[in-house]
């Protein structure tokens, strides 16, 4: 029998492939509210029930500059609207097929959101997706909230990805000013195609299973 050396692999050829494996996409975090569910929550209404009317400052970030008993009146007036919100959810269009392809090939799915666990739970159960995200990050984390990274982070810290193997997805210029932050590519889903979206975001869809195509590019590229 006669036995051939295996030559091994140039280093310049290894250390591509290396290179090449690091980009590929392989994990996407979703924002929740607008990204994954049609957009219900409305931020006019929380407002006037809660008694704030500055329109540049987010609403939670508001809540937490008030006096102690003030404070914990508008976070149950958040909370249960929130709640509402999130009975009231259905899931945005091209949701289902995004999800098979995902988990077909094997491609992490996390969410970061300003929003409470409870009410992401909820949210989950009426669009049939509970159990199907990993992490959940949600302000009960305590973690800095959008636009800040921290949340992105986390999730990439969780996974143990690059931030160049995950996407992030979100319908607000938080999403994407978090995802830049954190180094990954972002997508932003337009309600409404023909209007700029934020500035910087890598890429603009207009239903989530476009993403499939981004996806695929990506990773043949």
């Amino acid at each position: 029998m006669i036995f051939r050396k295996i030559q091994p692999m140039p280093v310049a050829y290894t250390r591509i492939c290396c290179y090449l494996l690091r980009r590929m996409i392989k994990g996407i975090a979703f924002d929740m509210d607008g990204t994954l569910t049609r957009p219900v929550i409305d931020f006019d209404q929380i407002r006037k029930a809660i008694g704030v009317s500055d329109r540049s400052w987010p609403v939670f970030e508001q809540i937490q500059d008030m006096d102690v008993p003030e404070k914990n009146r508008a976070l149950k007036i958040l909370e249960q609207m929130e709640m509402a919100a999130a009975d009231k959810s259905e899931p945005n269009p091209g949701l289902d097929p995004l999800v098979e392809f995902l988990e077909q090939n094997s491609i992490k799915k996390g969410i970061y959101t300003r929003n409470m666990k409870k009410a992401l739970d909820l949210t989950l159960t009426k669009i049939g997706l509970f159990g199907k995200f990993n992490p959940i990050v949600t302000r009960d984390h305590n973690l800095r909230l959008k636009p800040d990274p921290e949340m992105i982070l986390f999730i990439l810290k969780e996974w143990r990805f690059t931030p160049g193997q995950v996407l992030v997805v979100g319908d607000f210029e938080f999403d994407i000013m978090a995802g830049k932050a954190a180094n990954c590519r972002t997508v932003y889903l337009n309600h409404f195609p023909g209007k700029p979206g934020p500035m910087g975001a890598d890429f603009v869809i207009d239903r989530l299973d476009k993403l499939v195509g981004i996806i695929e590019g990506l990773n043949d590229a």
